[in-house]
């Protein structure tokens, strides 16, 4: 892994059959990068549970999605940004059908003790999924 800062970026479309280009985008640009498997296993399904949320909840005002992938010498970063302007929330039981995927994302963050936040996307009117996972923390 090079210690200057890397990033990548791509869009989807906001349908089914983009999720799978999502995940093996996301694997290609991040095994490239030389991070380790756990950390690309990890990273692909937060990008797949992202991007399939867009499909799900945003497709009808967004047509597409944006990913951002980035790192530095603090972080992994993963983006999934899209145009419409409310803000994803859990269901209130990770039981009910529907709801687990922010709830697997929260976890899996928790676990890499990572941040997530959702920011106002300016370009878009949307918003923006913001996730960092400190490289000090993740496997070697």
């Amino acid at each position: 892994m090079t210690d200057a800062p890397l990033h990548h970026e791509f869009q989807v479309v906001s349908t089914a059959e983009y999720v799978p280009f999502a995940r093996r985008e996301t694997a290609k640009v991040l095994s490239g990068w030389g991070l380790d498997a756990e950390t690309v296993a990890t990273a692909c399904l937060i990008v797949t549970e992202l991007v399939t949320n867009v499909v799900q909840h945003a497709a009808v005002l967004s047509p597409t999605a944006a990913v951002h992938l980035g790192i530095d010498a603090a972080a992994l970063t993963l983006v999934v940004a899209d145009a419409h302007p409310f803000k994803p929330k859990a269901l209130p039981t990770a039981h009910d059908l529907g709801g687990r995927g922010l709830h697997l994302v929260k976890a899996l963050v928790a676990e890499f003790h990572g941040s997530h936040e959702v920011t106002a996307d300016e370009t878009s009117g949307g918003k923006r999924i913001v996730i960092r996972l400190p490289l000090a923390l993740l496997p070697a």
